[in-house]
């Protein structure tokens, strides 16, 4: 089989196989959620990835407001990675409190963001860095 043949989801095997990583440097203020989700949504339809949209935008949407709401950072970073065929969604800011899922409280309007995260992703986590954190999600195949 020629590795650069047409797969499935119309991207080339070969293109599978290569890693690829954009980074999208935005203010910390509500309006940039937008931009967060069409940067996600952008690069997911080149990689010929629109199946994953929906679950993206909502996944990058409520990690900007996490990082919105609980850090004091300067510039929150989204990045959106392909890696063998898996997507893996990140936020960095400049804090190094790590997040956690809270019992849900039906009666509040907020607090059930990393329930969404963790129900939508195969996988999220989150990891320190020398200026802060990551926090990040893998989408299912």
């Amino acid at each position: 089989m020629d590795r650069s043949e047409i797969a499935g989801n119309g991207m080339s095997r070969q293109l599978q196989h290569v890693r690829c990583r954009h980074e999208w440097r935005l203010p910390p203020v509500k309006a940039a959620a937008g931009t967060a989700r069409d940067f996600v949504e952008s690069r997911l339809r080149a990689w010929g990835r629109a199946d994953q949209i929906e679950d993206a935008t909502v996944i990058i949407g409520e990690l900007f407001n996490n990082a919105l709401l609980h850090t004091d950072s300067k510039e929150l970073v989204v990045a959106i990675d392909w890696n063998g065929g898996r997507i893996r969604l990140e936020m960095w800011d400049d804090s190094p409190c790590r997040p956690r899922i809270a019992p849900a409280d039906f009666e509040q309007e907020s607090g059930r963001g990393m329930h969404i995260i963790a129900a939508l992703s195969e996988v999220w986590g989150s990891r320190l860095a020398a200026s802060g954190k990551c926090v990040w999600a893998v989408l299912p195949e």
